[in-house]
């Protein structure tokens, strides 16, 4: 492997989230993955699920999402990645999309913060690269979903500015 930065360079760092929406904290995660290797591939996580409170965006826009945003840097790949109730079955699910698109365990990094990710992640021999929280007061998914329901324009300030612009395209209701 090559050595950059004093880290290592991978072929590919895996990012995997559920992006409900995509904010700046995502973001910062995602340049970390740029950092460390060539490719990256975005993993929507509970990309089956929408339509609800902890999930209201279908896999499409968030995949949109981030299309968008990547298109600002460069390319990534974006997996849809489905809820398995089962740790070991989980880790097998990823080690099966990285073998079907030719990527072997020791050139992946996974990326992110995400403990139970993360210890899975670790568990099938994928190394792991925790980028750390950025801003996670304002930046937490949850908090920014609440602002969004109730109109509270604050949220605008948390997501990258081209997600914004995307969701008012799909008609997200906004205060004016």
């Amino acid at each position: 492997m090559v050595i950059y930065l004093g880290m290592q360079k991978y072929k590919v760092a895996l990012f995997i989230g559920r992006f409900q929406p995509f904010h700046n904290g995502h973001w910062y995660s995602l340049t970390k993955c740029f950092e460390l290797a060539e490719n990256v591939i975005v993993g929507i996580g509970s990309s089956q699920e929408s339509g609800t409170e902890a999930n209201p965006f279908d896999f499409e826009l968030r995949k949109r999402m981030i299309e968008t945003l990547a298109g600002v840097t460069r390319k990534v790949e974006v997996w849809a990645i489905p809820d398995v109730f089962n740790d070991v079955k989980w880790g097998k699910m990823i080690l099966t999309l990285l073998a079907e698109n030719n990527y072997q365990v020791e050139e992946v990094v996974a990326v992110g913060n995400n403990e139970w990710t993360n210890r899975i992640m670790k568990q099938v021999g994928i190394d792991v690269y925790e980028s750390g929280l950025y801003n996670r007061d304002e930046l937490e998914g949850i908090k920014i979903r609440q602002m969004m329901k109730v109109g509270d324009e604050r949220w605008v300030k948390r997501v990258p500015e081209n997600i914004v612009k995307l969701l008012d395209k799909y008609g997200l209701p906004r205060k004016n």
